[in-house]
């Protein structure tokens, strides 16, 4: 029997690459410029969380493309799949990445503590913030923007995702990761995407019934340590959805309902104030 050959992440070919590039390349000057300290700690922990991710070839051979890849957003669609795949087996729960087959199918199905399936996305800045940035212009601060760009997103590229959950009667997630200018200076934009989605924009009308719930997550590095941030991470159920959950399966972060009802999360054991270190 031949046996399979490893697929590696970050091996010596793309150290090679990296060293020797041109571009100015965000993610990866960050670690290539600290490749012995905090550099190497997040290449080494993407590594080993790659290594346990439980993918059939062709489909791990296709997230290594992304994670390896020098453009920003590639890179963080990989890696926001797995710090979700970590964060989520970090409680204990049991789910497998949903396999690729005809049509477009959401990222995990969850079966315990209860059965969902859910779709992990990213945020990205926007090109307009992209070009005011290069122009040396500030970017103003205005979530409108932001949550208008969320909803597009949601009803244009993942509605097939959505709705593949319900075709197996069971509710579907949209977890998603925000990379906008604005995301980790602490302007509280998970309050404003409460009032957005949950107040008298009411938000959640315009989006498919078959999303239960969004679960908006600001992700960090810090040290070469990757966290999700409990502050400023937060759960948004929808009013009237075609499957609902209960608020007990993400109890350790902060929700929200109908006329911005918040549930504060409960505080985890041997986990940080402030952050879920994955």
């Amino acid at each position: 029997m031949t046996k399979k050959k490893q697929i590696i992440l970050f091996d010596d070919n793309w150290l090679i690459k990296a060293s020797s590039r041109k571009n100015d390349d965000q993610w990866v000057d960050d670690v290539m410029n600290q490749i012995n300290g905090s550099g190497g700690i997040y290449l080494n922990t993407l590594r080993l969380w790659f290594d346990r991710f439980p993918l059939p070839g062709k489909q791990k051979n296709h997230l290594k493309q992304g994670i390896e890849s020098f453009n920003n957003s590639d890179h963080l669609g990989g890696v926001n799949e797995l710090a979700w795949w970590k964060f989520i087996n970090s409680f204990g729960w049991s789910a497998s990445p949903v396999r690729a087959g005809k049509g477009k199918r959401p990222d995990f199905h969850v079966i315990r503590p209860c059965e969902f399936f859910c779709e992990v996305t990213t945020l990205n800045i926007s090109e307009k913030e992209k070009k005011l940035l290069v122009s040396g212009k500030g970017v103003p601060l205005n979530h409108n923007v932001s949550l208008e760009r969320i909803l597009k997103k949601i009803v244009e590229e993942k509605s097939e995702q959505i709705k593949y959950g319900a075709s197996k009667s069971k509710p579907s997630v949209l977890i998603l990761f925000d990379y906008t200018f604005w995301s980790g200076l602490g302007t509280q934009f998970y309050r404003a995407f409460a009032n957005f989605l949950l107040g008298k924009r009411a938000g959640f009308k315009e989006l498919p019934a078959e999303l239960s719930l969004i679960i908006y997550v600001e992700r960090s590095v810090i040290d070469g340590r990757i966290g999700i941030s409990k502050e400023r991470s937060a759960v948004y159920h929808n009013p009237n959805p075609l499957f609902t959950m209960s608020e007990t399966i993400f109890q350790m972060m902060r929700q929200y309902r109908l006329n911005i009802e918040e549930t504060l999360p409960v505080q985890v054991e041997n986990k940080s104030a402030h952050w879920f270190w994955l």
